[in-house]
């Protein structure tokens, strides 16, 4: 419906009132039945003023018991056949309201009339017939006069649901308008200038409604159901041909289907088309990613919307792109979620669904999401764990080597495991870069976790298992143990020294009456004595009898 703005109103009314006064006392121009003004077209919406207007001879009542007063004409040739809406609901006053037809003032064949359709203006309807010529008055109740609006709309046959025009058939086109159209209450959401067409589906089978090449923007639904505020949604098409609507469904012989032509935002005239013909898939709203570009967190890829023939077979498939958008698949990634890794860091992640029905297949693509960010510094080379396996020890870790925005900050935790290198656990309070290897440790392999944190976050990386951790070694205390040597020859007492550990230190020849020569006559410290390893053991040997 067309709106009058109150501010337009006032401002004819304030025109008229500061008009020279010689000049109120003229007639409007179309005061006279005969200088009625021409209203063209389904849509017509006219401003105007009856002060000053006056009533004919023979001008009838356009309204019962409502003498005519100071009423303006106009007359309209409807250009189609249909249901008629005239109105002065914007009016500024008291109104009355009727139509004619005929070619006399007095001599006039009512339509319709009203007082007071809404508010204190005036609504009729009636049924046009093409190419008839209607009279319309326009007066003021009991002499009122003011602005008028005078708005006047002639609707489809097929703009309610009850008075759906019906086709029939696998195939076929008609012509039709949605000029002059309007909402029915309680019509679906989003319907405003509909017309209404019932369709029995011969058979079972694909069913295709168009309105391509309509010249506004058209959209067709398909619903079914008896009442037109209990109807189940069935398919929509829109700018699936340029900027008008097709659609497909799979249809169900004996079934009625209410299809429904409107536009966005704006009225015109289309031809409607059906056929029965599989149709290919077609994107109508291409899919899309959604989630975070982050490592460790999952995009998923919605399906679109699909034009053609169902059921469609969906497919799915993630490509990695780098920063000039050259792609390539990831081997594997073949589902509607996808998981980041740290393959994908600094990468582009990029979708493509695939639908499939009987008549062919369609790829769609998404638009790429990135580049996707580390979820922490990113680690180039494990940690190492040194030192030797054997209690008492001490086995330490180094932090690896790791990239992304300094600082980077590293905590450490240590791990047994099994002789084997695997089944291991932390061991409790041993969160240093170092461990000292006690008995609890004696064959397990220790690892550690070094965690890395940055402002991109943390990440955890293991090492290397050590050798299996040996109890350590005892080791029998070794002394010099002096071996008694006396009356031995050199040579035997060097191999005694040696064999208890001991060294031979100092050897002085002295002669001896009672020890023959080149054997031992004393040592320093004597026999039995138990030193450190390597103690020296001097010898006095003989030189014989002095002569």
């Amino acid at each position: 419906m067309f709106q009058l703005r109150p501010l337009g109103l006032l401002l004819v009314v304030a025109a008229a009132l500061a008009v020279p006064t010689t000049a109120l006392a003229d007639a409007p121009p179309n005061d006279a039945f005969a200088a009625a003004q021409e209203l063209t077209g389904r849509v017509a919406s006219v401003e105007g003023l009856n002060k000053d207007a006056t009533k004919e001879d023979g001008e009838p009542q356009h309204f019962d018991g409502k003498p005519p007063s100071a009423s303006i004409w106009y007359r309209w040739t409807a250009p189609a056949d249909g249901k008629a809406v005239v109105s002065t609901c914007e009016s500024s006053f008291d109104t009355l309201l009727a139509v004619y037809t005929g070619e006399a003032v007095n001599a006039l064949t009512p339509k319709a009339s009203d007082n007071d359709g809404c508010g204190v203006q005036s609504k009729v309807s009636f049924t046009a017939i093409e190419g008839v010529t209607y009279r319309i008055a326009v007066d003021g109740d009991n002499g009122a006069t003011g602005a008028v609006k005078l708005v006047l709309r002639l609707a489809p046959l097929n703009d309610d649901f009850e008075t759906a025009a019906a086709i029939s058939g696998d195939e076929g086109t008609v012509e039709g308008t949605t000029v002059g159209s309007s909402r029915q209450a309680p019509e679906p959401e989003g319907l405003d200038n509909s017309v209404w067409y019932t369709w029995t589906a011969p058979s079972s089978g694909p069913a295709n409604f168009e309105v391509c090449g309509s010249d506004f923007e058209a959209f067709v639904v398909a619903f079914t159901g008896g009442e037109v505020g209990a109807l189940t949604y069935v398919a929509f098409g829109d700018d699936a041909c340029l900027y008008s609507g097709r659609m497909s469904f799979t249809a169900e012989g004996g079934v009625t289907y209410r299809i429904v032509v409107d536009g966005y935002e704006g009225t015109g005239d289309f031809k409607l088309s059906w056929n029965r013909n599989p149709q290919p898939p077609y994107a109508l709203d291409y899919p899309y990613v959604v989630g975070a570009a982050r490592e460790g967190q999952t995009l998923t890829v919605t399906d679109g919307e699909w034009w053609g023939t169902p059921p469609f077979t969906l497919s799915y498939f993630w490509d990695r792109c780098d920063e000039d958008y050259v792609c390539k698949p990831i081997e594997g990634a073949t589902s509607k979620t996808y998981l980041l890794t740290s393959a994908d860091i600094n990468q582009y992640l990029r979708a493509r669904v695939q639908a499939a029905n009987a008549a062919g297949t369609y790829m769609a693509f998404t638009g790429t999401r990135g580049p996707v960010q580390a979820l922490g510094p990113r680690n180039t080379a494990l940690p190492v764990v040194g030192g030797t396996a054997v209690v008492g020890d001490t086995l330490t870790t180094s932090d690896g080597v790791w990239t992304g925005p300094t600082p980077i900050r590293f905590e450490y935790q240590w791990q047994a495991c099994d002789a084997a290198g695997t089944a291991c656990t932390n061991l409790a309070g041993e969160r240093q870069s170092f461990i000292e290897l006690r008995s609890a440790h004696v064959g397990k392999r220790l690892r550690a976790v070094v965690t890395a944190t940055n402002i991109d976050g943390s990440r955890s990386v293991t090492s290397g298992a050590s050798a299996v951790v040996a109890a350590a070694k005892v080791v029998k205390q070794v002394r010099c143990v002096v071996p008694n040597v006396r009356s031995k020859g050199l040579k035997a007492a060097r191999a005694a020294v040696k064999r208890g550990h001991c060294k031979v230190g100092r050897v002085r020849m002295v002669f001896s009456n009672r020890v023959a020569a080149g054997r031992v006559v004393s040592q320093t410290p004597r026999g039995g004595k138990r030193l450190a390893v390597g103690s020296r053991v001097h010898l006095v040997v003989s030189k014989g009898k002095r002569r």
